[in-house]
């Protein structure tokens, strides 16, 4: 039998400049979820009586865990979800830990930076919301967590192409502002 041994998906994700830092996330839990046809109702009311609102289709869920819809009926959960053994009959889940890789975006150039990048207005990704985008022609999502903070979700298989991406975007906006 084969030992998996749990790696980032880039040995250097870390960029620093003037106006924004860019961050690779370390390893987190990521779980789709799906409630089974009919489920959908007692799937949402589990989810309040734990003080969750599931989101809508460009909304986010911050707090107690990054929540993110991925369809009609279907979120991604990441961090440290509600335990949902009470719900597991109701529900189909995909364990999507190793299928994501994420970068904080963080600093006053960060809507110039996502600008160069996304097609989306950047109210689009504002704290609390979440917008399923194309960065480089690689589906990802931006979603706004604070003021001049943002997480990007893109494939862990593309995790270098994404961070290269990122980067030469905030090198553009250091030089175009800095001068």
């Amino acid at each position: 039998m084969f030992k998996l041994t749990e790696s980032p998906a880039l040995s250097n994700g870390d960029f620093h400049s003037p106006l924004c830092r860019l961050t690779l996330l370390p390893n987190l839990a990521r779980l789709s979820l799906a409630p089974m046809n009919g489920e959908l109702g007692r799937t949402r009311e589990f989810f309040q009586k734990v003080g969750i609102e599931l989101p809508g289709p460009t909304d986010a869920v911050l707090s107690p865990c990054l929540i993110l819809p991925l369809g009609r009926g279907q979120w991604l959960l990441q961090g440290e979800w509600p335990d949902l053994e009470p719900i597991n009959e109701l529900i189909c889940t995909t364990d999507q830990s190793d299928a994501w890789c994420g970068f904080q975006l963080a600093g006053s150039g960060g809507p110039a930076v996502l600008e160069r990048l996304v097609a989306a207005a950047p109210q689009s990704y504002s704290c609390g919301r979440a917008v399923r985008t194309q960065i480089e022609h690689l589906g990802c999502w931006v979603v706004g967590l604070d003021n001049n903070e943002w997480q990007i979700l893109g494939p862990r298989s593309s995790a270098e192409s994404l961070f290269v991406a990122l980067k030469h975007a905030a090198l553009a906006v250091d030089a175009l502002l800095q001068n």
